[in-house]
């Protein structure tokens, strides 16, 4: 039993982990197909694509089970206010009037409220090795942030306004209690079901904003086929399997565990900024990457009790 256990746990990791490179990729991907699209329609069209291809998947594995209990659809609608609604919408607008290098650096501190606020509603416990593995993590986050060369790294002569601000932390808030509500979810959802719903839930939810701030710029443009590319790599894996992978994650290893890995996407996107963007690499950047995955590690490390996340 305790085998299937580490197998299952072992499986969850590796399944987070690709979910994180799929975000990392997501922002360079993001970066071009903003060339012909505003981020409401990005936004809307890749939850569209996700949410046919996903329940389609879902309703051919799972029939009758592939639509939540109505007694579960409050809990699902929550999920999907959460994450894809206002997390989706608070980090675009936050990132509107908040230099790229600050936002990474706020969007990092998922991993270290996770635990403070997961311990509240959850009674999630971790060890001493958790807490040091997010201190390193966030470490190595500053320090990738710290020696970016991002050309955005200043807004309006400032990297920051208070309101810009207020809205990623927002963000934050919304990815923190967006994992910790999944992991209330009954167990006899599946990680597709799970994805399925929430995306299609929020297709809806943006369907009203998009109509009313972004439809007239949407049916105007036409589309290159390298925006086309990068919205259905948005749609398929960011939108998609990266939710799958890690709604999959939370549940075997618990919000504070599976959001520890959060930290990887800035990895992933300098290395991707590196090969695609032609991003500088330097030794600050190098040694931030290896701080950050060595905190990875930490806070993944086991704890001695047979209570374990």
């Amino acid at each position: 039993m305790e085998e299937i256990k580490h197998k299952k746990n072992t499986l969850a990791v590796i399944l987070v982990i690709l979910s994180m490179v799929f975000y990392g990729i997501s922002f360079p991907a993001t970066r071009v197909a903003l060339i012909d699209y505003n981020p409401v329609s990005i936004i809307t069209l890749r939850l569209l694509i996700s949410s046919i291809v996903l329940m389609i998947l879902n309703i051919s594995m799972y029939k009758r089970s592939a639509v939540p209990l109505k007694k579960d659809f409050p809990i699902f609608l929550l999920i999907a206010v959460f994450q894809p609604f206002l997390y989706f919408l608070l980090e675009t607008y936050g990132l509107t009037s908040v230099s790229a290098a600050v936002s990474s650096l706020i969007i990092a501190t998922i991993p270290v409220f996770t635990p403070l606020i997961s311990r509240f509603f959850i009674r999630e416990k971790l060890t001493i090795f958790n807490y040091i593995g997010l201190i390193l993590s966030f470490t190595g986050v500053v320090l990738l942030v710290a020696f970016s060369d991002s050309s955005d790294s200043n807004i309006a002569g400032k990297n920051f306004t208070i309101t810009g601000l207020f809205l990623l932390f927002g963000a934050v808030l919304a990815a923190v209690l967006y994992t910790i509500i999944v992991k209330k979810l009954p167990h006899t959802y599946s990680a597709l079901t799970i994805t399925a719903v929430q995306n299609t839930l929020g297709l809806f939810l943006f369907l009203p904003i998009f109509i009313v701030v972004d439809y007239k710029d949407f049916i105007a443009v036409v589309p290159k086929t390298d925006t086309i590319i990068s919205i259905v790599f948005l749609a398929i894996f960011a939108s998609s399997l990266a939710f799958i992978f890690l709604n999959f994650g939370i549940k075997k290893l618990g919000p504070s565990k599976a959001n520890g890995f959060v930290n990887l996407v800035p990895v992933v996107t300098a290395i991707v900024s590196f090969l695609f963007f032609n991003e500088l690499f330097t030794v600050y950047k190098i040694l931030g990457m290896v701080v950050v995955l060595l905190g990875v590690l930490t806070a993944q490390k086991k704890r001695k009790s047979s209570k374990s996340c």
